[in-house]
């Protein structure tokens, strides 16, 4: 089977970006979008909030006290949603094979695009560069034979970045990763990990199925799977989650080594 080029694209910081982009005396400034009080919710932080721990989905009070100079600002979702819809339409210039996961990110299938750029690599600058030069934001993005690869490659080098994880490159690239790097561990499964020893993704690679499998049901299988770099989900427009693990191993996606990025 011929790998598949997916890209992922992930806006930085969207909704601090846009509130920035939008008021001018914010840029520069520690911006933090949520409401104020005891049950509020960070929606999102800029990277100058972030430098002083500040993070997305972190209480509010927590946020303040950890940067008291924040400007915190009410989401406005209607404006948030309008420049999603734009980064929408700059993506269907390039494919149609475009799985949003949330507001400011989205999967793309670029195995075949419509513009006729030579490499998956092209279309990512190409289109980053429409979001900086039509939607004053940036993204980042990660180029990837599959899309577990690609979200781990969107995180490599934000904000504004762009990494590019070759097939044959991809084993080297894994092994030394934290668990907790993988896409779905959250501090649950990275625990239950560390408690067999699994500190890395090459750790996690040293297990066989049926271990994995009893200690983690069918989530086992996709651990399994993700250590090795197999991710056989294809990008499905307009789903409104990530599809469910492949139910057996044996699917995989031949990782050519002349796949152009």
């Amino acid at each position: 089977m011929t790998a598949r080029k997916i890209v992922h694209i992930d806006m930085d910081a969207f909704y601090a970006s846009v509130e920035q982009r939008d008021d001018p005396l914010l840029r520069g400034k520690p911006v933090v979008v949520a409401w104020r009080g005891n049950r509020s919710v960070v929606c999102a932080a800029s990277y100058e909030a972030r430098a002083f721990g500040v993070r997305s989905a972190m209480p509010a009070v927590r946020a303040e006290r950890l940067c008291p100079q924040a400007i915190f600002i009410p989401p406005d979702f209607t404006r948030y949603r309008a420049v999603s819809r734009a980064t929408r339409e700059i993506f269907q210039q390039h494919t149609d094979l475009i799985e949003p996961l949330s507001l400011d990110e989205a999967y793309l299938d670029v195995t075949e695009n419509k513009t006729g750029l030579a490499t998956a690599t092209r279309v990512a600058r190409a289109i980053r560069q429409q979001i900086r030069d039509e939607l004053n934001l940036t993204a980042s993005a990660g180029v990837a034979p599959n899309k577990f690869l690609a979200k781990i490659a969107s995180d490599w080098r934000k904000p504004d970045g762009l990494f590019v994880i070759q097939p044959q490159e991809a084993e080297a690239f894994l092994l030394p990763l934290p668990v907790g790097r993988i896409p779905g561990v959250g501090k649950v499964t990275e625990k239950n990990l560390e408690d067999l020893n699994i500190k890395t993704v090459g750790d996690l690679r040293t297990k066989d199925l049926p271990s994995l499998e009893a200690r983690f049901g069918r989530y086992g299988l996709r651990l399994y799977q993700l250590a090795r770099g197999i991710d056989d989900s294809p990008v499905v427009p307009d789903r409104p989650q990530s599809p469910s693990p492949p139910k057996t191993p044996s699917r995989r996606t031949s990782l050519s080594p002349n796949w152009n990025p």
